[in-house]
């Protein structure tokens, strides 16, 4: 019996012994105090990278295929090797004593890997001095900040339904549940070129994007065809128009120009053309299309309506904004059914949260892209 109780007190100071406790950590960069919660696994003080990542603005990701773990911070990579002790970074291999830990989901390390081996591999961002740990937090290049464009306003409808829905009010509407959903679930900044009826032109809509910095602009839309029985989902990024349809919609919604701001105007978007060539705004139309697909496949999965594609064309609205920029068109307001549809507030809900999914989507991936 005594036996028995010492293999089960072992057992349980191995599994259950978790003391909380922490490090005093020092970020440089605003100036601020924080204490990293810490636990004590078998005598070892482990932290978790669930709380690290917020303070140094690192990034990390498992790999169960090949049994590794990895971390990105300061534009360097380290990866671990799960059940072990060792790590890489660069082209050579450390030992931190002690494996790495798991609780559920979580991954832990063992805290001298932040207050010894990173001051070594980073000594002007890291240093351990007094029991404090003083680090310049890494950069965070996620997705911060979104502008919403709820397209037409004002003196300008956009297209109208047969029983008279106009095309200004769905794209109001959808913007502002979606505004909602990516503010409250994934707590980033949502900035709209338009909250009200009101009329914004295509320039100053871009201009607003860049002026604000934004990492996304994703303009919103409702189509409309001269055939009443055209139906269905398109989501479009920038790049000259590419087939009949592709152009049928740009004519649609670049002659807002002509009709509501003039020819002087049309002429000023005519000479944009060269931004076309620029090799930034060609990593942007890369993300563009990444975007437009994560988002066009999570409408198309999320409304059940008809899927025309993921398509390219020469948006006014998009040719300013130097970033991952997309135009969406929700349906046609030309045809009864789907005009009834997304005149449905339910629609409408599952229409926002079907675009939320696909930027959150998105932008997981292209911020563990951009902070690796």
């Amino acid at each position: 019996m005594p036996k028995f109780r010492l293999i089960l007190l072992t057992l349980v100071i191995s599994l259950c012994s978790v003391l909380n406790a922490g490090l005093n950590v020092h970020v440089r960069n605003d100036k601020s105090q924080h204490t990293l919660s810490t636990s004590l696994i078998n005598g070892v003080e482990y932290a978790d990278f669930k709380n690290i990542n917020p303070l140094f603005g690192s990034v990390t990701k498992e790999d169960r295929a090949d049994h590794r773990y990895y971390f990105h911070l300061y534009g360097e990579q380290f990866v671990f090797f799960l059940d072990s002790a060792y790590y890489t970074y660069k082209t050579e291999t450390f030992c931190m004593q002690y494996p790495l830990a798991q609780s559920g989901s979580e991954y832990l390390i063992p805290l001298v890997f932040l207050t010894e081996h990173l001051p070594l591999h980073f000594p002007q961002s890291v240093q351990y001095r007094g029991k404090t740990l003083q680090i310049s937090k890494a950069k965070d290049k996620s997705v911060l900040r979104i502008v919403l464009d709820p397209g037409h306003g004002g003196k300008d409808p956009g297209a109208v339904g047969k029983k008279g829905t106009r095309e200004k009010d769905l794209n109001l509407n959808v913007c502002l549940k979606l505004k909602q959903l990516l503010e409250k679930e994934l707590g980033i900044t949502v900035l709209m070129t338009r909250s009200d009826d009101r009329f914004v032109s295509l320039g100053e809509r871009t201009r607003f994007a860049n002026e604000k910095k934004a990492d996304l602009f994703v303009s919103v839309h409702t189509n409309a065809s001269y055939s009443r029985s055209t139906k269905g989902l398109e989501t479009y990024y920038l790049s000259t128009a590419k087939n009949t349809d592709s152009r049928a919609v740009e004519a649609l919604e670049n002659g807002v120009v002509e009709l509501y701001e003039g020819a002087e105007e049309k002429q000023k978007y005519d000479d944009l053309d060269f931004i076309l060539s620029d090799l930034s705004q060609a990593e942007h139309l890369e993300n563009s299309n990444s975007l437009a697909i994560w988002v066009h496949k999570n409408m198309v999965a999320g409304t059940k309506s008809q899927d025309r594609g993921v398509k390219q064309a020469n948006f006014w609205v998009l040719r300013g904004a130097f970033m991952p920029s997309i135009l969406i068109e929700m349906g046609f307001i030309s045809n009864l059914e789907e005009e009834a549809m997304l005149n449905n507030p339910s629609y409408q809900e599952r229409m926002a949260r079907a675009i939320f999914e696909g930027i959150k989507h998105f932008k997981h991936r292209f911020d563990r892209i951009r902070n690796a």
